[in-house]
């Protein structure tokens, strides 16, 4: 009777992960459909524990799956994430091999590249929602989580090349902040580490396919293109010459 303070409902599985850890408490009450709420005395080690912390010090399955620390990534997540690699570095070999510059493919690898990174965004929104998650939907990571999608999206209003700027920025930024902030497991961080750096090796062989067809980087001309198509000048006109019939 001592270790209770206050009675609330745990599951099967609760009692049986309390009963590994608690070994000496009595059988009559790790059995029961009850346990202690607020702090309860260990005989093992004499410290208090909440009934959040008793279940943290055990592994169930849920966190086995998810242990922070394993390093090598899940095969699902492994296969996907380089599967996700194939748009990447499809059009920039595609015209290495034609020896053609496309304008189409590289419009298709800057918009699937804003789509990653507005993904890559949305995983910290997620990781705020998950119940038991240690990280809190506050300003911070949900601030965090929008701006990714608003420099790819930035990306595509500017066009190849001038859009790569912040689609670049953006991919070294979240690499970095998901390595650096806590509430990702390891094998994660190592998984965006790879996979960010097959992003930027498909943006330099994006880049140099267009150096050897266009003989330079096309950033004065993408800026003209800019202007013009936003308006930002005033495009020239012809105006049409009239003839007059010489008498």
């Amino acid at each position: 009777k001592q270790w209770y303070q206050r009675r609330v409902p745990i599951t099967a599985g609760e009692r049986m992960i309390c009963f590994r850890k608690f070994s000496p408490f009595p059988r009559e009450i790790l059995k029961s459909r009850h346990i202690i709420s607020s702090s309860c005395c260990c005989p093992i080690n004499r410290k208090l524990y909440t009934r959040s912390k008793c279940l943290e010090l055990i592994p169930g399955p849920a966190s086995r799956n998810m242990s922070t620390g394993r390093v090598l990534p899940p095969v699902p997540a492994l296969t996907l994430g380089t599967s996700g690699l194939i748009p990447f570095v499809a059009p920039p070999l595609i015209m290495m091999y034609t020896e053609v510059f496309c304008e189409n493919l590289e419009f298709a690898h800057l918009a699937y590249s804003a789509t990653i990174l507005s993904f890559l965004g949305g995983i910290r929104w997620g990781l705020t929602l998950t119940a038991g998650s240690k990280e809190a939907p506050n300003w911070r990571n949900l601030s965090y989580s929008v701006v990714p999608s608003l420099l790819g999206w930035s990306g595509l209003l500017l066009h190849a090349p001038l859009g790569y700027i912040p689609i670049s920025i953006g991919l070294a930024a979240t690499c970095i902040i998901d390595i650096a902030w806590a509430g990702y497991p390891v094998w994660h961080k190592v998984l965006r580490v790879l996979l960010t750096a097959g992003a930027f090796v498909s943006i330099y062989l994006l880049f140099q396919v267009r150096v050897q067809h266009n003989a330079g980087f096309g950033v004065e001309e993408s800026i003209n293109n800019l202007k013009a198509r936003y308006g930002l000048v005033q495009m020239k006109t012809e105006e049409p010459t009239s003839t007059a019939d010489s008498s």
